[in-house]
């Protein structure tokens, strides 16, 4: 009973984390223009408007306030240009998403520079404004999602318990025929899976497929080693894992 209100719980959280209300600011000095993408990006479902502006300064403002997910800017008010709004928001919240919208092409690749999400060209049609809109909704859906997953843990079955593990403490994953045992910090487990799956699931906790019988932890890392004519990698608390010739510069190239 209480496994099963474990699961039910954890499923009930996790939609909860992922469902997106999309938060907009809108940063232009043309108020028929601002007006206009306000309506268009208000109907698309589960999308709000919560602040509409007329220059950069104002917007790099709101923005410290209301920690929206996109911000549409022009490129060309007052003040303060979109472009130079944009890098300081980027310095308030890095994961902010920017749409530029301009009337002038040559402003793109100072855009895209910034990693804005899109730009569009004025005159706009509604059709392309709500496409990026639907496209950034996904987007952050996806990463909400993968955040939440990381934030409650990792989940596994041990003996028809259910068992969460930081991923932080995880030192390897070793395959041993159809079980894999997880080394943590200060336990073992062994449980069923594949490799292919648990390195899938760890893939944001900078863990790495070092062989083709071991999944391991970089944070964890204190030094590789050569044994023969391959290597060993050899973890914080002591523990060695193989690391395949093929994989030794794979390594290499992801610790630069």
């Amino acid at each position: 009973m209480l496994i099963r209100r474990i699961k039910g719980n954890y499923k009930m959280w996790v939609r909860r984390a992922m469902y997106v209300v999309l938060e907009v600011i809108i940063a232009d000095d043309d108020p028929i223009i601002a007006g206009f993408l306000k309506k268009v990006i208000e109907e698309v479902p589960d999308v709000r408007v919560i602040a509409v502006v007329n220059n950069g300064k104002e917007a790099v403002r709101m923005v410290n306030i209301h920690r929206p997910q996109v911000v549409f800017l022009d490129v060309d008010m007052p003040e303060t240009n979109g472009i130079e709004a944009a890098r300081q928001m980027a310095e308030i919240d890095r994961d902010i998403k920017f749409v530029f919208v301009t009337a002038h092409s040559d402003f793109a690749l100072n855009a895209f520079e910034l990693y804005s999400f899109d730009y569009i060209m004025k005159p706009f049609k509604e059709t392309r404004v709500k496409t990026t809109v639907r496209k950034l909704k996904e987007k952050v859906f996806l990463e909400q999602s993968a955040k939440s997953k990381q934030t409650y843990g990792l989940m596994i079955e041990v003996d028809s318990k259910q068992v969460f593990l930081d991923p932080a403490e995880i030192l390897f994953i070793e395959s041993r025929k159809h079980k894999l045992l997880i080394k943590t910090i200060n336990c073992e487990y062994l449980t069923a899976g594949d490799l292919l799956t648990y390195e899938q699931r760890l893939n944001l906790h900078n863990f790495f497929r070092c062989h083709k019988g071991f999944l391991v932890n970089l944070n964890q890392l204190k030094e590789v080693v050569p044994i023969g004519r391959t290597f060993e990698i050899v973890l914080r608390s002591g523990d060695k894992v193989l690391l395949s010739r093929s994989k030794e510069k794979a390594l290499r190239e992801k610790l630069k």
